[in-house]
């Protein structure tokens, strides 16, 4: 689904940069075509394991400064337009002046004239006539200029307008062969909606340049960004809103988070304008998104007006807690001079190589980057590779969420969707076409059950979803405490190509072939966003310490006793339980002292001897240390009062504790109880093992 430049069929196999390539061997498939550079007798030269052909598609317009004013004036503060006329007026003829955004700190302004002239001069001439010019940019050509800084404390933190939340509806997902993406096996995101959610209260505004069959969204509303009329033609901005959120007819397409709110905000085709994105974002942000999602082809318009637009999402975003805004990593290929090999490289001036921005790549199906045949069989890349790719998420063979073009038949696979450029899979389909009938060869799908191919377009709203049910979780996370979460509860992912992948067109497609110490790589990012472990950490302390110990099965335990059981629930509160998430995200000596004491609960459970043998009152010590820390870290947020006041009584509790025998003796026994609920695979493991 993401949209790219093609020129796929121009970096097939040949020749490296450094010289001949020597093809892998296909397993399993010993009558398969191989690669044309197994002619070659030289091998293939060594590289380092971060390295690939780093060259981008050049995408930006060269400059227009010196033509026909067609700019954008960032104010400091209001000012009327006839100012602004009236300053230019004298050097410039036919001025018009049209008011684009007024919302502090953003001043916008839209400047024409069809006399030519020079930026600089339009800057002096506005401050001449002491208007406060922050900046003047081009309203149509591509920047990587940076706006110099705003005031964000001068505006107000975005809040939600008019725009209706919707309750929780308690459907159950339909279970069926394109659905795997929401499972947790074959790489999909793991959603498990009794402890996921569904979303309920949260918005996604989701940007993008057509939106055919908009009507089968329920959409909260359709904005239209410098449009006269939404665009009707191909059906991708819908695909964006139906797989994060899903379609609202009776019976429709349940998406990552089916009860959230969507906005779909149209903006116009790539090549007229480059303010239209900056626009909608701040648009989006404005009106009281907690998410934003754009998969429309932006690339080649990075602008000052874009750093504004992602500095005002990060900075006054849900309530000036900063709002997510995701990019797809986008489909551009091209073979760089002096090679034959196509480099699927994410520029590093694009939009979605910004760092305030998620820049999500498309999973396979299985595992790994998501690889499409040919029409030769040959394993060819579907997204860009950089060092800005944040995370993965399914972008293989997903359920069309929308039903076909009116009057079109199931198997002609049409469906309104944009096609993909570059060449076709090996159904013969386009790449962003639905496939009908039968699913790949991973499992047949019902005839009722259409296929497409969602790219890193569909990844990124499937993430989309995923940080709405994580918000929806934990509404107070702050935007790097969302990033810092997500990151921790990632699901790795291998960096190279899984045997089925074979034969590959071109060995060089699949570099880098492996990690940096930090774990990222180019095509993987920081490995495939898990929404199951993410839901579970966001909400509750003890739930997070598991996670991040690898106790996803007990984080599931302790999530189920807290809804259920008395003993948990009523250790603390739920406006507790969140912000204590916080603080261990912000307090690393913190975190390690809750998972050192969850692994002591692991080893010790359903074994008295064990807890014995630490002595009596060790947990009741470390639990007061742990509640003291939390009272006292200054890493951590700010506390409400009232979760300042239950940390006190809290601590209270337990140093009264401390100086009464039988209150320790209570306090090891319930924690050795719920050690045992929690780990009960682990007490009946070792049960075994002392029988034995």
């Amino acid at each position: 689904m993401s949209r790219g430049r093609d020129a796929a069929s121009r970096g097939g196999a040949g020749a490296p940069e450094e010289g001949p390539a020597r093809a892998r061997p296909a397993r399993g498939r010993p009558s398969a075509p191989p690669p044309a550079s197994t002619a070659s007798p030289r091998a293939r030269p060594a590289r380092p394991p971060w390295d690939f052909g780093y060259a981008p598609v050049p995408t930006a317009a060269g400059d227009d400064d010196g033509g026909p004013l067609d700019i954008v004036v960032a104010l400091r503060c209001a000012a009327a337009p006839g100012d602004v006329v009236a300053a230019l007026s004298a050097r410039w003829s036919a001025v018009e002046v049209e008011r684009v955004i007024e919302r502090a700190p953003i001043f916008w302004l839209r400047v024409r004239s069809p006399e030519g002239g020079r930026r600089a001069e339009v800057a002096a001439a506005l401050s001449a006539a002491a208007l406060p010019v922050r900046y003047v940019a081009s309203a149509r050509r591509p920047s990587a200029a940076v706006a110099p800084r705003f005031d964000a404390a001068a505006g107000a933190a975005a809040r939600p307008d008019a725009w209706t939340v919707r309750g929780a509806s308690f459907e159950e997902d339909p279970v069926t062969p394109g659905r795997w993406f929401l499972r947790d096996e074959e790489g999909g995101i793991g959603v498990d909606r009794r402890r996921c959610g569904s979303g309920a209260g949260m918005r996604l505004g989701v940007i993008d340049d057509d939106a055919w069959a908009a009507d089968e969204l329920g959409l909260d509303r359709e904005v239209l960004v410098m449009l006269e009329h939404p665009p009707r033609s191909q059906a991708h901005g819908s695909f964006m809103v139906a797989w994060a959120v899903g379609s609202r007819r009776p019976g429709g397409f349940r998406g990552v988070a089916p009860d959230a709110s969507p906005r779909l905000y149209l903006i116009p085709k790539p090549g007229s304008c480059v303010l239209a994105l900056p626009v909608a974002i701040v648009q989006a942000v404005s009106d009281g998104a907690d998410v934003v999602v754009c998969a429309a082809y932006v690339e080649g318009s990075t602008t000052p007006m874009l750093d504004d637009a992602l500095e005002f999402a990060a900075r006054l975003g849900r309530r000036g807690r900063g709002c997510p805004v995701v990019f797809p990593t986008g489909r551009e290929a091209s073979s760089p001079p002096a090679s034959l090999h196509a480099s699927f490289s994410l520029g590093f001036g694009e939009p979605a190589s910004d760092p305030r921005v998620f820049c999500v790549g498309p999973g396979a199906r299985g595992e790994g980057w998501f690889l499409w045949r040919d029409r030769r069989g040959r394993s060819r890349p579907f997204a860009n590779r950089g060092p800005a790719v944040r995370w993965l998420a399914p972008g293989d063979d997903l359920t069309c969420p929308l039903p076909p073009a009116s009057g079109a038949a199931p198997a002609s696979g049409a469906s309104g969707m944009a096609p993909e450029s570059g060449a076709a899979p090996a159904s013969g389909a386009s790449g962003a076409a639905p496939e009908s009938g039968a699913a790949p060869a991973s499992g047949a799908a019902p005839l009722s059950e259409r296929l497409c191919h969602a790219e890193s377009s569909g990844a990124s709203a499937l993430a989309a979803g995923v940080l709405l049910l994580v918000l929806s979780r934990n509404p107070a996370l702050r935007l790097p405490e969302l990033d810092a979460l997500v990151l921790r509860t990632l699901a790795p992912v291998p960096p190279a190509a899984p045997a089925s992948a074979e034969p590959i067109a071109d060995p060089w497609d699949l570099f880098p072939d492996g990690r940096d110490r930090d774990g990222h790589n180019a095509k993987h990012g920081y490995g495939r966003i898990d929404a199951g472990r993410a839901c579970l950490a966001a909400g509750d302390p003890i739930a997070l310490a598991l996670v991040l110990i690898g106790e996803d099965r007990a984080a599931r335990a302790w999530h189920d006793a807290r809804a259920a059981g008395p003993l948990a629930r009523g250790l603390y509160s739920r406006r507790l339980a969140r912000w204590a998430v916080r603080a261990l995200l912000a307090d690393p000596s913190l975190c390690h002292g809750v998972c050192a004491l969850a692994r002591h609960a692991r080893l010790t459970a359903g074994d008295d001897a064990r807890r014995r043998a630490h002595g009596a009152g060790v947990v009741l010590r470390q639990l007061s240390v742990l509640v003291r820390g939390l009272a006292a870290s200054r890493q951590a947020p700010p506390a409400p009062p009232r979760v300042r006041g239950e940390v006190a009584a809290l601590l209270d509790d337990l140093e009264r504790s401390a100086t009464d025998a039988a209150a320790v003796q209570a306090v090891e026994s319930r924690f050795g109880e719920l050690a045992d609920a929690v780990f009960a695979d682990a007490a009946e493991r070792r049960a075994r093992q002392g029988a034995a």
